[in-house]
């Protein structure tokens, strides 16, 4: 072990495994990877999309607008915003039912009387937004469609995002979880490889700990201050 820096020895010596298990942490590495392949890319080209908005890829593909009979929702007169909270998200679960979307309100405060007999709402799903005015009996429906940038680029925003209305939609939600955790076993394993490999080990420590204290102090940088 003369070979071996000072600080990996200690991992060194607790890393005899035996040849299975090794062969075992190297698929998990390998087809982890694999596995993570598309999640990555995507993630990758939305992260670049959110440095970078060219106002090419905020355009909208297309605005539809449409009416269509609704039942005006409940009112919340003389209550606040928290007190009016739970009928609102009634409303909103009910437009969404009649729309028949899986779509979800933007933030929990969204929908809203904007005047005497219009309530307004405002809905978002990956790739498109909605925003509902329902007056009268009668809904008028403003569907934007985004590009293939935006969808990409809210599928990251929305990741964690879940859709009670769709199981299909929600499992976006599972999947980078599931990704995340991949990810995670890839670089845990790629690590261990590493540290047990016969070869470039000073080298591997060097960009180990340079990449690490670059990422910290990153984090550190950008925290602190007004």
């Amino acid at each position: 072990m003369d070979d071996v820096p000072a600080i990996l020895r200690p991992i060194q010596a607790c890393s005899r495994t035996p040849s299975w298990l090794r062969r075992v942490i190297l698929n998990v590495h390998m087809y982890g990877g694999l596995l993570c392949f598309g999640f990555l890319i995507l993630f990758g080209i939305s992260v670049l999309n959110f440095n970078h908005p060219f106002a090419f890829t905020k355009s909208p593909v297309s605005v539809t607008t449409w009416t269509m009979p609704m039942s005006d929702p409940k009112r919340a007169d003389g209550l606040d915003v928290l007190e009016s909270l739970p009928i609102r998200r009634e409303n909103n679960l009910a437009i969404l039912h009649a729309m028949g979307s899986f779509a979800v309100p933007f933030t929990s405060f969204d929908g809203q009387w904007i005047d005497a007999d219009t309530y307004h709402a405002h809905f978002v799903r990956p790739g498109k937004m909605y925003d509902v005015d329902v007056s009268g009996g009668t809904a008028t429906i403003t569907q934007t469609r985004g590009s293939v940038w935006s969808l990409i680029r809210e599928l990251h925003d929305y990741a964690g995002t879940s859709y009670p209305e769709s199981v299909i939609a929600s499992s976006w939600r599972w999947h980078t979880e599931v990704g995340t955790l991949f990810v995670f076993a890839a670089i845990m394993s790629g690590v261990y490889l590493w540290i047990v490999g016969r070869r470039q080990r000073r080298i591997g420590l060097l960009v180990l700990v340079a990449a690490g204290a670059v990422s910290i102090a990153l984090m550190i940088l950008v925290t602190v201050g007004e």
